[in-house]
């Protein structure tokens, strides 16, 4: 018996001893495993955009779009904009009958915290290739038949509030960077073949984060501004 107390001493204090530096080991993976892992969560949370600030967009739909496909196109939009931190609110100011606070909103005409979105058939006689065309601060204009006949082209009927959401958010987003230039990534480039098409299809057509950065201070600063009087704005658009 004591010989196997004496023998089994020895084994019991390595086994401690490994005991003692696997938990060692342990707690300093542990520890590691924690600051690794906060890490890419900083990172993350710094490439978050803030809270959406709310833009009020009157939209003057003079190709009589349906209000499902509108609503869509509109949601589309602002899954793009509040990406970047910034939000749509839509008014209808072709609407039958008018809501009354929409009505006001629509008299006094598009401003630079009120800009105008229309959408109508036809093209750009001076541009045909374009989806739309932006009078910047103001007034963006969506070019639907031509981009009804890319989806019909590209089989994606379907897909065609998707991607009308997709124009409007590029156009708007002239608007609210001040900027009538493209850039060579994201939803601001300025031609889209099949690999824009696919990404926008996909929701990956988006603003960069510099571009955010601009949108979501652009917005906070139109949204601190006392609202325009009526007089001072432009009149509804026209087709």
């Amino acid at each position: 018996m004591q010989l196997r107390v004496i023998n089994r001493q020895p084994t019991t204090r390595a086994t401690r001893r490994g005991h003692q530096s696997i938990l060692r080991l342990s707690l300093v993976q542990v520890a590691l495993g924690l600051v690794f892992l906060a890490f890419p969560l900083s990172l993350h949370a710094q490439s978050e955009p803030g809270p959406a600030t709310t833009i009020t967009v009157l939209v003057y739909n003079y190709v009589r779009v349906s209000p499902g496909m509108l609503a869509a196109a509109e949601r589309e939009a602002n899954k793009i904009l509040g990406a970047a931190g910034a939000w749509a609110t839509w008014v209808d100011c072709l609407e039958r009958p008018v809501a009354p606070d929409s009505k006001e909103l629509c008299s006094k005409g598009w401003t630079a915290q009120t800009p105008g979105l229309r959408l109508i058939p036809g093209t750009n006689k001076f541009r045909g290739a374009e989806y739309g065309y932006t009078a910047i601060p103001v007034l963006a204009t969506i070019y639907y038949e031509k981009i009804a006949r890319r989806a019909h082209r590209d089989n994606a009927d379907p897909d065609l509030p998707v991607l009308l959401g997709c124009v409007m958010a590029h156009e708007l987003g002239h608007l609210l960077l001040g900027d009538p230039g493209h850039s060579a990534t994201g939803i601001m480039q300025p031609q889209w073949g099949r690999l824009q098409i696919r990404q926008a299809l996909t929701g990956n057509l988006l603003f960069t984060r510099q571009q955010g950065d601009r949108i979501q201070a652009q917005a906070r600063m139109l949204a601190s501004l006392p609202p325009i009087p009526t007089g001072a704005a432009f009149p509804p658009p026209t087709p």
